[in-house]
């Protein structure tokens, strides 16, 4: 080997492996201050995108568990409400109930109307006022809902709709109907009321009469044509399980509801001989009672116009709340099934983002014993490589021993 004062390469070797464990040294050192393995793109490019989507898909995954915890607190707010509104539906239905007994003087009827129209009212106000996040969700316009629980486009629950709880669209029932005179049961198609023939003492066999196809059974000789009439009304509901058909002696008039909408209310044998009515009208009249032509079938949707003043009103205000306690009672079934929804899926959120940074972890995170181990070598080669360096630069002196 040349002996050399200009170049000393030795020297260069020594710098040059210097730089290099000096870098290693700042690497280990920014690694184990950082906690990071990757801290720049320099670092592991392809890491570092990868490590880059994952980020983003965690944060999406992070603010989609919080829409979904929103959307079950939505649901809670509208499932507390709905269980109030039935709370005073059960209400409504035992004034109804109370309504429908023979005991009731008009004027306890009309206390009983004060507290059904006060409590029918609340429910109306609880629809209209309920609301989330200044979103109204029981009056019938929160539909269509979608909840983003996930991180892309797409992921997401939709509800379709949240039941309208206003007074007038809560119940919706069907029902056949007709109404007569005690003087003439037919008053209901048009024939003109007279008064009661004689036949109401007579007494008449099981057979002669029939609702719906079902036989009324014997009746006794009346003393009187309302009588006669309270007789009707007693036999027809005595049947009521087997015709659907409930009777009503209201104002000296005789009121028929039926459950089946579908069917009119179909009677025969009720001619003068048989009910003691007026017999000029009976045979037309009965002919259009059997025809199914006496009223017909109505609708009657929503509870504003709820009634217990009457016993038959009464009757109908029953249908009217237990078709709305289903109403609400489904609805609230859909919310809780809803609530378990979005619960399992704030579940499943939070075991992919536990999952996704777990792999992300993987990729950027700092190993401390590896990069601990890697910090001493990169120390010990620093205080060697210094060494060295000074000893290389010391070579170029032994030239002089050659000038002596």
């Amino acid at each position: 080997m040349a002996m050399t004062i200009n170049t000393n390469v030795a020297s260069i070797n020594a710098q040059r492996n210097l730089s290099l464990s000096g870098s290693s040294l700042s690497t280990s050192m920014q690694r184990l201050s950082s906690g990071l393995r990757v801290n720049s793109a320099k670092d592991d490019a392809a890491g570092l995108a990868i490590s880059e989507r994952m980020k983003a898909q965690s944060g999406g995954l992070t603010v989609a568990a919080r829409n979904a915890n929103d959307g079950i607190s939505l649901a809670q707010t509208a499932e507390g409400a709905l269980g109030k509104v039935g709370d005073m539906l059960q209400r409504v239905r035992e004034l109804a109930v109370q309504s429908s007994n023979a005991t009731n003087s008009k004027t306890d009827r009309e206390a009983l109307q004060a507290e059904v129209t006060q409590l029918v009212s609340e429910i109306d106000r609880v629809a209209k006022t309920t609301t989330f996040n200044g979103t109204k969700i029981l009056d019938g316009s929160f539909s269509g809902g979608v909840f983003q629980v996930g991180a892309n486009a797409g992921d997401n629950i939709t509800v379709g709709g949240i039941a309208n709880a206003k007074a007038a669209d809560l119940a919706n029932v069907k029902y056949y109907q007709t109404a007569g005179d005690v003087a003439d049961i037919a008053a209901a198609v048009g024939a003109t009321p007279g008064p009661a023939a004689d036949g109401y003492d007579t007494a008449y066999d099981s057979g002669d009469l029939t609702v719906n196809g079902v036989d009324l059974g014997a009746i006794v000789a009346a003393g009187s044509g309302k009588e006669r009439a309270g007789q009707i009304v007693a036999a027809i509901n005595a049947k009521t399980a087997d015709t659907g058909v409930t009777a009503f002696l209201e104002d000296d008039k005789i009121q028929l509801r039926s459950d089946n909408a579908d069917e009119a209310i179909t009677l025969t044998g009720f001619t003068a001989a048989a009910t003691g009515l007026d017999d000029t009208a009976n045979t037309v009249a009965n002919t259009a009672f059997e025809a199914g032509n006496a009223a017909g079938t109505l609708a009657a949707k929503g509870i504003n116009s709820i009634s217990v003043s009457t016993q038959s009103d009464a009757w109908l205000a029953l249908k009217k709340v237990d078709s709305a306690i289903d109403s609400v009672n489904s609805a609230r079934a859909d919310l809780g099934a809803l609530q378990t929804r979005f619960e399992k899926s704030v579940e499943n959120i939070d075991i992919q983002n536990e999952n996704i940074k777990a792999a992300s972890g993987r990729i950027t995170d700092a190993d401390f014993a590896v990069e601990t181990a890697n910090l001493s070598k990169a120390q010990i080669l620093q205080q060697a490589g210094t060494a060295m360096v000074a000893q290389a630069n010391q070579l170029p002196q032994s030239v002089l021993s050659l000038l002596k």
